[in-house]
């Protein structure tokens, strides 16, 4: 059975590559994958409300490890029907580490997706400007290390099986 352990939301997830763009979205961690959802039909106000209460947690201690009253297993099922939405298995995961820049930390996740390895950067956005594109102005200092334990932990248990 599958289970959530982590929901960040007011995620800027980028592809590294030349002309990749950025994307807004919510990064969730569960038992089984990493999944990066762009597109959910998840109501505005429950996005807004969830914002502010994780960016109060955020202030208060920078750990990742969060849940969500309002993002369930059943509303992650219906987003990752969407095509745009990113899904990495835990066991494809190659590298999972972050990177202090001046302006936050970074997740960097690399993984295999048959015969290639993409490599994916996520930060937790504070601000953002949203005309004429939605864009990040401030990111959130937080420490990603047990968001990564947590990751890698499940990933041996996968193996294991």
């Amino acid at each position: 059975m599958e289970s959530i352990l982590s929901v960040l939301f007011s995620v800027w997830g980028v592809e590294e590559g030349l002309f990749k763009r950025g994307k807004e979205g919510i990064l969730v961690l569960t038992n089984t994958k990493i999944a990066f959802i762009s597109k959910t039909d998840m109501s505005m106000d429950k996005w807004k409300m969830e914002v502010d209460t994780q960016v109060r947690e955020m202030l208060d201690n920078r750990d990742v490890i969060r849940l969500s009253k309002v993002y369930t297993p059943d509303r992650l099922n219906r987003d990752l029907k969407y095509e745009k939405n990113l899904v990495i298995p835990l066991d494809s995961v190659v590298y999972l580490g972050s990177e202090s820049k001046r302006w936050g930390n970074v997740l960097k996740i690399v993984f295999k997706v048959k015969d290639r390895e993409k490599v994916y950067n996520f930060i937790v956005v504070k601000t953002w400007v949203r005309y004429p594109l939605a864009d990040p102005i401030e990111y959130v200092q937080i420490d990603w290390d047990r968001w990564i334990r947590t990751a890698k932990e499940y990933k041996d248990r996968i193996k294991k099986e």
